[in-house]
């Protein structure tokens, strides 16, 4: 663990929504994520998208840049082995990379004031330039939750896909309940429905606070296919 940067990054929107995490975007916090949106404001927000896996499928291997921390203390994935450099300003800027080919990461949360509605956004750019064709694959993790509390799978607890052209509508339904809807756009590639559950995540923070440290989010793939730029 001693060459893991966990060093945090934040972005705010005006609203009472954020997004957060580390440099090499292991969930150290129950506070980590890419959307916690403020559905009634100042106190109530509830995490929609925990973040995107991405990988790189090259002609004659796979590349997996997520980095994930598991509770048996495994470091599975280790992509922040690809990790070349990180930018706090203006906005977070990650690129991995290796001697034929970089993958560079922007996230943006556009403040309320620069625009006429109040709708929370997260904009996500992936920039591939490499001398070889290359699969980019994201991998939606996604949750429904108090921004205090880890989600907890329950056989009532269904994840909705409503899948349109080039857009996915998502929404959790449990017992009759329905969460917070929320729309997945993309200008490239395809988008491929499932529905797995991910847990036992490390939450190394909330264990040195002695607060529950487990965490749990639910899966759906969205795959992204990009031509290499010369």
């Amino acid at each position: 663990m001693e060459d893991l940067d966990s060093r945090e990054w934040i972005l705010t929107n005006g609203l009472g929504s954020f997004a957060g995490g580390t440099v090499t975007d292991i969930r150290t916090r129950t506070y980590h994520g890419w959307l916690f949106a403020a559905t009634e404001p100042p106190s109530e927000r509830s995490l929609l998208l925990s973040h995107l896996e991405a990988s790189l499928e090259l002609p004659e291997r796979t590349i997996a840049l997520g980095t994930n921390v598991w509770g048996n203390g495994l470091i599975d994935p280790s992509g922040y082995k690809f990790l070349r450099s990180f930018e706090v300003n203006p906005v977070p800027k990650w690129i991995w990379g290796e001697v034929d080919w970089q993958l560079t990461r922007l996230l943006v949360m556009p403040h309320w004031e620069d625009r006429e509605d109040k709708k929370n956004r997260l904009l996500i750019q992936y920039r591939y330039e490499g001398t070889k064709a290359t699969i980019l694959r994201l991998r939606l993790l996604i949750a429904d939750r108090d921004l205090h509390r880890q989600q907890i799978k329950v056989p009532e607890l269904q994840f909705s896909q409503m899948l349109g052209k080039q857009e996915v509508c998502l929404q959790a339904m449990m017992a009759g309940d329905f969460g917070t809807p929320w729309h997945l756009r993309w200008t490239r590639g395809e988008y491929q429905p499932d529905g797995v559950w991910y847990w036992n995540y490390a939450l190394n923070e909330e264990t040195q606070r002695g607060l529950c440290d487990r965490a749990t989010s639910k899966i759906c793939c969205p795959c992204s296919t990009v031509k290499p730029q010369w």
